[in-house]
């Protein structure tokens, strides 16, 4: 089984066993980084760093919370950095097995997770789009965030389907994932195409 691909900064932190048990699954924050990264506005790093905790986890001293700061600003410098380059291989690791299902399921989460924590800032920017663009851009996001919300728990997912749906849902789920990536892709490409219409902002993704 191939290992989900993370931000360097993240693969050094994940060997320290201080944030093992604190943090969430690295997957889960390196999902929660690219997230960031792609809310049309990123926030300010006090708004979202508190997202990486499990819950019920102990809070770390001081000292290591500014080192924590600083290697999570660096993993959000690395998500960016490969956005930019349209790097998206640490897909490349996902597989359709019952045994990964938790690589990719966490990672997806992690960025729901902002989505979710963050749709006032992307309710915001979406605002600023003319009626027709938020009209073209809807339907893109309502099938990105329903690939995502698919994937990011399968068997809930399943669950929601009736009896007789069911069978042809999972049947269906093996080729659905094979767009998983592109999802990814056209989610950026969105927030690119949102965050373009901010007033005084710098373009932070390549045009496609």
């Amino acid at each position: 089984m191939s290992a989900h691909r993370l931000p360097q900064a993240l693969n050094n932190l994940y060997q320290l066993s201080l944030w093992q048990e604190t943090l969430y699954s690295a997957p889960k924050v390196h999902g929660i980084l690219f997230g960031v990264s792609c809310v049309p506005e990123i926030p300010m790093p006090e708004t979202w760093l508190g997202y990486v905790f499990n819950q019920h986890s102990q809070i770390p001293s001081e000292a290591a919370l500014e080192q924590l700061t600083k290697v999570l600003m660096d993993g959000l410098s690395q998500v960016l950095a490969a956005i930019h380059q349209s790097d998206y291989t640490f897909c490349e690791a996902w597989s359709w097995d019952d045994s990964e299902y938790a690589m990719f399921a966490d990672f997806l989460q992690g960025v729901l997770l902002v989505h979710q924590a963050q749709e006032k800032q992307w309710q915001k920017a979406w605002d600023t789009m003319p009626e027709t663009a938020q009209v073209a851009h809807s339907k893109t996001l309502q099938q990105c965030l329903s690939m995502m919300t698919t994937f990011a728990d399968v068997p809930l997912a399943i669950s929601k389907k009736s009896p007789a749906q069911q069978p042809a849902f999972i049947s269906a789920l093996p080729q659905l994932f094979l767009s998983l990536s592109n999802t990814i892709e056209r989610y950026v490409g969105l927030s690119g195409q949102v965050a373009s219409y901010l007033p005084n902002q710098f373009e932070q993704f390549t045009q496609r």
